[in-house]
């Protein structure tokens, strides 16, 4: 069951990063005041699946703490840089979209993040899309 689980989710994953012509696609789960990198596809090292951060006031953090889809690309650069979310140095992503998932009751319970290492701007197909798995992905946070 629980293999059959993990690779429903993996494949969402890797089809919502080639929807989206990213290059990397997580789901983070939080556990106590951690966040963990529970599903990848396109990590280019093995450290992400290590990694537990702190929420924090980056682009992740952020979508977890409002509740709401956070978007770092060309477009919007502002008071998000790459620089403040530890996946994103380690990643070397320049661009992404998160998305808080709500598995039960009003306070998130993980993120779906779509992101890219070359600049660019996510059109709102694309943001539409990554929120829509987002939803279908609530049920495995």
């Amino acid at each position: 069951m629980h293999d059959e689980v993990s690779s429903t989710v993996q494949e969402m994953i890797s089809g919502l990063c080639q929807i989206t012509a990213g290059d990397f696609c997580g789901m983070a789960c939080v556990s106590g005041s951690m966040l963990r990198w529970k599903y990848t596809y396109g990590a280019t090292n093995q450290r992400v699946q290590r990694m537990a951060m702190r929420p924090g006031q980056d682009l992740v953090g952020t979508a977890l703490r409002t509740g709401r889809t956070v978007m770092l690309d060309e477009q919007s650069r502002g008071e998000y840089t790459p620089d403040r979310c530890p996946l994103m140095l380690a990643e070397r992503l320049v661009c992404a979209i998160a998305v808080p998932l709500f598995k039960q009751g009003s306070l998130p319970d993980g993120v779906l993040l779509v992101g890219s290492r070359t600049p660019r701007t996510f059109s709102p197909e694309i943001v539409m899309q990554t929120e829509q798995t987002a939803r279908q992905l609530e049920q495995y946070a």
